[in-house]
């Protein structure tokens, strides 16, 4: 009879002591592998999203970290406003008046509704045909966005100047500053204002396409107020990204101006009220130059209107600071994988007693001590492996199950489809710790006298 017959016999006499400890082996491998997935995916995500944001413009009064995080990510709310004349005086300059930085896009934004808790975002054309995650040795965009069903919306960056000139005059009127008798008429908003594009997960989980209407609500929950006046047509559908730019829906900065209750201006603003004064949320940049994003931090930094936050360098820091938190968390992993081989070990090592007479019996009949050794190593092997390939499993199945829900957590997608040679190393690892556990057992099993073993007294 085979070595692996006997050690699975084994195996099913005692299936309870089995089944526990391979139990313990499937929850330490499932932390270990969930842990070493999301690290490693997160920190892939991050940076991959990140890519295309060389700086962010955002308000002074908040940290550069969540400015990156509200921009990018769509985590949290928007932290504050800028004035518009920050973006127009970047934008206006291809080459930037404080140093000989060569812009190649400035694209504004603004943030604060959302639909069935996917956010808004409004900006300019120029999100779709100058954005791009990734440029070639020659600067030219190899990465852009691109449209696979429908089309872009049309609001240029001069009819958004256009358009805040508007807006400033009616906000003038309605304080009395300027004479007229224009009145800010939000119940009627321009078809073209009423159109947006959407991001592929948004067109999924949410089940929109082409020609399909929306209503932005402010707020969530109870508290939700609807804009039943911005009533918007789905207009096309982004390819998917795999990161942030696919949890979002995209419209003419124009529309988040027009809406009931959005204030243009502060109420409480003095001063001159010109387009300038205008309020947005901010403004992704790209530049050439190596030093680029230097420029516009050191420029920025004693300027009371707002701040440079670099992406790549706040979300460095971001993982610097969870790292000691993953770390703890991995090491409690392996103090459970350790918990799971000594639970092995001990198994092994209790029913040694109960077993000493079948292997004298094995023994009587020509098994040598090498094959006994086999045994009990190949039951331990046996059941660490089991315990490892289910752990694996169990993870990403886990990873499966939560993506979407990370995803809305973190504007992150966490794929657990991706099988990874860490994940066979782990196996292998986790199944040769858990033969060495039963490597004493099996020692002492060996060793088993026959003759005391057999005798009428035993």
């Amino acid at each position: 009879m085979r070595l692996s017959t006997l050690a699975t016999r084994s195996i099913r006499q005692r299936w309870l002591t089995s089944l526990l400890t391979t139990i313990s082996i499937v929850l330490g491998t499932a932390l270990v592998a969930f842990l070493w997935l999301v690290a490693d995916q997160a920190d892939q995500r991050f940076n991959s999203s990140s890519k295309g944001y060389r700086v962010i413009l955002g308000p002074k009064d908040t940290s550069p970290l969540g400015i990156v995080l509200s921009t990018i990510f769509h985590i949290g709310k928007s932290p504050g406003v800028i004035p518009f004349g920050v973006y127009r005086e970047v934008h206006d300059s291809r080459r930037w008046k404080f140093a000989n930085v060569g812009l190649r896009y400035a694209i504004p934004i603004v943030k604060g509704d959302e639909y069935r808790g996917f956010p808004i975002v409004g900006t300019t054309d120029e999100w779709f045909t100058q954005f791009s995650r990734e440029r070639d040795s020659e600067g030219r965009p190899i990465r852009p966005l691109k449209i696979v069903r429908g089309r872009r919306f049309r609001f240029s960056h001069e009819q958004l100047v256009q358009e805040f000139e508007r807006v400033a005059r009616e906000v003038r009127i309605e304080r009395g500053i300027d004479e007229g008798s224009e009145e800010p008429d939000h119940s009627h908003i321009p078809e073209q204002l009423r159109e947006v594009v959407i991001g592929s997960a948004v067109a999924k989980r949410l089940g929109l396409t082409l020609g399909d209407r929306i209503v932005p609500t402010h707020g969530s929950g109870a508290l939700a107020e609807a804009h039943s006046e911005a009533l918007c047509t789905v207009v096309g559908i982004l390819e998917e990204t795999y990161g942030p730019i696919d949890t979002a829906l995209y419209v003419p900065l124009a529309l988040m101006h027009r809406v009931e209750g959005h204030n243009a201006v502060h109420p409480e603003e003095k001063g001159e009220i010109t387009a300038d004064r205008i309020e947005i949320s901010a403004v992704i940049i790209d530049a050439k130059g190596p030093v680029a994003d230097q420029v516009f931090r050191s420029k920025f930094q004693r300027r009371p209107e707002a701040q440079a936050a670099m992406p790549r360098y706040e979300i460095r820091t971001l993982f610097q600071m969870v790292g000691n938190i993953t770390l703890a968390l991995r090491g409690i992993s392996y103090l459970v994988l350790i918990v799971g081989a000594i639970g092995i070990f001990v198994a092994l090592y209790n029913t040694m007693n109960e077993r000493r007479r079948d292997i004298a019996i094995m023994r009587a009949l020509g098994a040598r001590r090498t094959q006994i050794l086999g045994i009990v190593v190949f039951e331990a092997l046996f059941l660490s492996l089991a315990g490892a390939i289910a752990g694996v499993f169990a993870a990403h199945g886990a990873a499966l199950g939560l993506g979407p829900t990370l995803q809305k957590l973190t504007g992150v997608p966490l794929s657990g489809a991706v099988f990874g040679p860490r994940d066979f190393a782990l196996i292998l690892g986790v199944a040769v710790m858990g033969g060495l556990a039963g490597l004493l057992p099996a020692i002492r099993a060996s060793m088993t006298d026959v003759a005391r073993y057999l005798s009428p007294d035993r």
